[in-house]
């Protein structure tokens, strides 16, 4: 198909089928079935399973019914919806989001595919409880807690900010399998606001690395507490003091696997 006309049909589409709005089930994955609504914080790519698929497979590897997950910004819920089927209705995932559009699809999907073993909290992450300023991506899907505190910028907005250790304690959690981290450049604060439970719970790490002074920070805290650090998909990691752009460092996401 000619690119104009490709460009054609799927303007067509995206104004009829696919309008923003939209509900359908997906076709494909380990989502196949779930409802999804189409708009422009969820895109298009979940409905045909086009979207975080090798993520998607370790999950599938490493979580059993009746686990205990922890979403750390779980955007509009692709991945939270993943993780609810995979530990069933005697497992629990709790999803945090602090982007409020975000958060609103985040409900909604879970509501609508009762995902009742879901618990969403409207914050975000970081090294201790409090508040901190939200500054949203040029993406609807984007945005990153401000680390100088300063809310310079004309969209930036408080939001409460939560230790992953007093999120473990608030839910008395005594076991966790999997923690996913996608929080655009703030993984480190992240990290350092969950060394209790890397010390004493030991769960496995999905981290989605996004800014290159970043990548060896995640890879030095992760394996300061005995992980070992390892690439989803591409190159194997053969460096863990350098970072994106080299192709034998951390970056991209990983996996951070709790050593004995």
């Amino acid at each position: 198909m000619q690119p104009v006309r490709e460009g054609a049909v799927k303007a067509i589409a995206r104004s009829t089928l696919f309008r923003d709005g939209a509900v359908r089930r997906i076709r494909l994955g380990p989502l196949k079935g779930r409802a999804f609504r189409i708009g422009p914080i969820t895109g298009l790519s979940p409905w045909y399973s086009g979207a975080e698929r090798p993520v998607q497979r370790v999950f599938q590897a490493l979580v059993r019914p009746s686990d205990v997950v922890i979403d750390v910004g779980a955007n509009w819920g692709l991945h939270t919806l993943c993780l609810s089927g995979l530990v069933e209705r005697s497992g629990r995932v709790i999803a945090m989001e602090p982007f409020p559009p975000a958060a609103e699809e985040l409900e909604w999907h879970a509501r609508t595919n009762g995902c009742n073993n879901v618990t969403i909290l409207r914050a975000a992450a970081g090294t201790g409880d409090g508040t901190a300023f939200f500054r949203p991506g040029a993406a609807p899907t984007t945005g990153t807690l401000r680390r100088d505190g300063d809310p310079s910028g004309a969209s930036d907005f408080e939001t409460e900010v939560r230790a992953l250790d007093s999120v473990v304690r608030e839910f008395r959690l005594r076991a966790l399998k999997l923690v996913k981290i996608d929080v655009e450049g703030a993984e480190s604060m992240v990290l350092s606001g969950a060394r209790a439970l890397m010390r004493e719970l030991r769960p496995y790490f999905v981290v989605e690395l996004h800014a290159p002074e970043q990548d060896v920070a995640v890879a030095a805290e992760l394996t300061g507490y005995g992980y070992r650090v390892s690439r989803i998909s591409g190159p194997p990691i053969q460096r863990i003091d350098v970072g994106w752009p080299d192709p034998a460092g951390v970056w991209g996401s990983i996996l951070a696997t709790p050593m004995p």
